[in-house]
């Protein structure tokens, strides 16, 4: 009897671990895709997103005497973030054909980066009880990293250039670092000082940095506060710097110019491009209660030394860190309903739920009849979500469009307006305003946008160009805009998908 359930219990032994395997395969080919996707966006020319035009306007102006320049006359560019991405572009541009290229190249290595700094800190946050199935938790650790890479959002904000994967790379890499030092000094103040980088990319990156401040306070509070004091002069230092640089520009752009309003419709905006990643959101949330469990059974028990004897073991100090983290991130996700908000509101959140989603199963390895069915259902969920988000060639006729589009840019012999900025940079003009931001502030009464009305209406702009031919307010115009708009330049033409040409009268 027992010579005839061995091979039954050993085939049962082999399932999770081909199940792990087929996981691997699929994640592998989605990272590929994601890989040629990278290649396919660096080389593209025009626009794969709003706000590239206006980064990359940005980036030409930093350094320089404009960058972060404080009031409101025309042309007004507000900076919407610190300088940090614009100065890696700069360098990067001296290799690249130009900082659109650049600064997309910039997103892609940051988003690659992830997936290393993922696996560091599954590897990191796994307990030592399960070290005895090294080859299976770093397996589980490189799918980690690859599912982060997997998801809707990490791969789209991999191809425009923004600010926004950088800044996710540099808090992860601060937390893999502050984690893996087990609350030693210089682990510390180095994770601390990249979490400080990643604010000077996004002001908005705080969940990291407070998160290890807070998880090593409770271990080490001197250490806590000798690397957050270092951390602090540093960031502090800068920030006087670009005040006095900016001559007060700089907190002026990118907090009292960079202003959305609330706007609940947004949440289709920002989720339902994730669709295909549904099932993984859903499984975060699991997997972080699964890892909470574990940091903070002691604690129930009411026993306080014991929590903190718990803490005093790395894993369970990083995984305190991952959970507070992954919390912090939570919160953040408020913004989700800020106008023009795109699914870049979760990629902190979806980068450290990857990690929790690593670290539990590396604990479900107790269990194979578990871990096999979870592993089976993330295999199930990378069915649906396509291996490519680019093709591999564009269309020719809408690429000789946008090609003809420039050269009329560049031969007119005013400025020209455009909701489409990155046509304004390949054709060597500046921009005179950003549609949404200028939109957003003279809505809350932040900008007088009567000079802009009058420009319009006295012809200062050879033509106008927009993303619709909708009448009325829009996010990229004001009803005053729209209306002097139609009244200087009345006859409109389809230039492409997505671009309309308002002319003046002939």
């Amino acid at each position: 009897m027992n010579s005839l359930a061995e091979p039954v219990r050993r085939r049962a032994h082999l399932v999770p671990s081909v199940l792990l395997s087929a996981l691997l395969v699929f994640l592998g080919i989605h990272a590929f895709g994601a890989i040629l996707d990278f290649i396919v966006a660096v080389h593209y020319p025009y626009e794969l997103d709003y706000g590239e035009g206006i980064v990359w306007q940005q980036a030409a102006l930093i350094p320089g005497p404009r960058m972060y320049a404080p009031g409101a006359d025309l042309p007004f560019i507000a900076f919407h973030y610190p300088p940090l991405f614009y100065l890696v572009t700069r360098v990067a541009a001296t290799f690249m054909p130009d900082l659109l290229s650049a600064g997309r190249l910039v997103s892609a290595i940051a988003a690659l980066s992830i997936v290393p700094l993922v696996g560091m800190l599954v590897l990191v946050a796994a307990r030592p009880s399960v070290g005895r199935r090294t080859v299976t938790v770093v397996a589980i650790a490189v799918a980690a990293g690859l599912l982060a890479l997997s998801l809707h959002a990490v791969r789209t904000w991999g191809l425009f250039m923004r600010v926004d994967m950088i800044a996710i790379a540099l808090g992860l890499a601060g937390v893999a670092i502050a984690a893996w030092s087990d609350g030693r000094l210089w682990g510390t103040t180095c994770g601390l000082l990249l979490c400080v980088a990643s604010v000077y990319c996004k002001q908005t990156q705080l969940p990291a940095g407070i998160a290890i401040f807070l998880i090593v306070l409770l271990r080490r509070p001197r250490t806590a506060f000798a690397a957050a004091a270092i951390a602090t002069v540093a960031g502090l230092a800068v920030l006087a710097l670009l005040q006095w640089l900016t001559s007060g520009g700089f907190l002026e752009n990118i907090i009292g110019s960079n202003i959305n309003r609330l706007a609940w419709v947004n949440l289709e905006d920002v989720f339902w491009p994730e669709r295909t990643s549904f099932p993984f959101m859903m499984l975060i949330p699991i997997a972080a209660y699964g890892v909470f469990k574990t940091v903070l059974a002691p604690a129930r028990e009411g026993i306080q030394g014991q929590f903190h004897a718990r803490l005093a073991d790395r894993a369970t100090a990083a995984r305190a860190i991952l959970l507070l983290h992954f919390a912090l991130a939570s919160l953040t996700l408020a913004t989700e309903f800020k106008s023009g908000g795109s699914c870049n509101y979760l990629l902190d959140w979806l980068c450290v739920g990857s990690v929790l989603i690593g670290v539990w199963l590396c604990d479900l390895l107790r269990s194979e009849r578990y871990f096999a069915a979870v592993v089976g259902l993330m295999v199930l969920g990378l069915l649906f979500p396509p291996v490519r988000q680019m093709p591999d060639a564009f269309p020719q006729p809408e690429l000789d469009r946008q090609a003809a589009l420039v050269r009329r840019i560049a031969e007119a012999t005013k400025p020209v307006a455009s909701e489409n900025m990155t046509l304004l940079m390949r054709a060597g003009k500046p921009v005179i305003f950003e549609p949404a931001i200028v939109t957003e502030l003279a809505s809350v009464g932040r900008w007088n946008q009567q000079p802009l009305v009058d420009m319009i209406d006295s012809h200062g702009f050879a033509f106008m160009i927009t993303e619709n031919d909708v009448r009325g307010a829009s996010p990229r115009r004001t009803p005053a805009v729209d209306a002097a708009m139609r009244r200087a330049y009345p006859t409109v033409e389809q230039a492409g998908a997505s671009l309309w040409l308002h002319l003046p009268p002939h």
